[in-house]
């Protein structure tokens, strides 16, 4: 699962974690973690956008570290401004690697 889950800021309050079978179930391990901001604005900080992967053989292909928001603002050179024309969420990115070969960055 890969995108805006709203997992984060006002829309998940702490206590209802425990009653979401994706966070606690243990195959399921969540790459982008609750302090990562995933937000455009500058006075917002929540990771609404997340990675979370399930079975052994995908998280092996995970290259460790690799999963992140894209900021495309810093990396094009946008203002804030500019940025929100194109979306209020930095999409989030992972690299993975194919059975048998070191990673590379596409």
């Amino acid at each position: 699962v890969l995108g805006d889950l709203n997992a984060g800021g006002g829309y998940v309050p702490p206590n209802a974690w425990g009653s979401i079978r994706l966070r606690w179930d243990p195959h399921f391990h969540w790459l982008i973690g609750d302090s990562v901001n995933t937000t455009v604005r500058s006075r917002t900080h929540c990771a609404y956008d997340r990675i979370v992967v399930q079975g052994d053989e995908l998280l092996r292909a995970v290259v460790p570290g690799s999963a992140k928001p894209y900021n495309f603002a810093r990396s094009l050179g946008l203002s804030e401004e500019e940025a929100l024309q194109v979306s209020d969420h930095y999409p989030v990115e992972v690299n993975l690697r194919l059975a048998g070969r070191a990673p590379r960055e596409l």
